[in-house]
């Protein structure tokens, strides 16, 4: 994967649970971590690849990371995409490409 294509700062968030300190629950999300992506509208052809039944409206291509799942999300600028599947390109650890939906606020 070329660099220069990954012209994208993202956030790969992960939904946390903490107490603050009287013990009451803090639901919120934060960073796992940050990285440069490609992000693409995906075509119908890549939809169906993805083999998931939600509505996959993007393709977000970065170096691989250890330990992400569909129930993170990225975060680009103002822009929220919840993670609906993973998939190391040919297992070779070096190629992530997340299918996404676009939160639409």
């Amino acid at each position: 994967m070329r660099s220069g294509n990954l012209k994208h700062k993202i956030s790969i968030q992960t939904y946390t649970e903490t107490q603050d300190e009287f013990g009451d629950s803090i639901n919120q999300w934060t960073e796992f971590k940050p990285a440069y992506a490609n992000i693409k509208p995906v075509s119908s052809k890549e939809f169906y690849k993805a083999g998931t039944h939600n509505e996959v409206t993007h393709k977000i291509e970065l170096r691989f990371v250890n330990g992400i799942v569909p129930k993170m999300r990225v975060k680009y600028k103002d822009r929220i995409f919840r993670i609906e599947s993973v998939l190391n390109i040919r297992e070779e650890n070096k190629t992530l490409h997340l299918m996404c939906t676009e939160v639409v606020k």
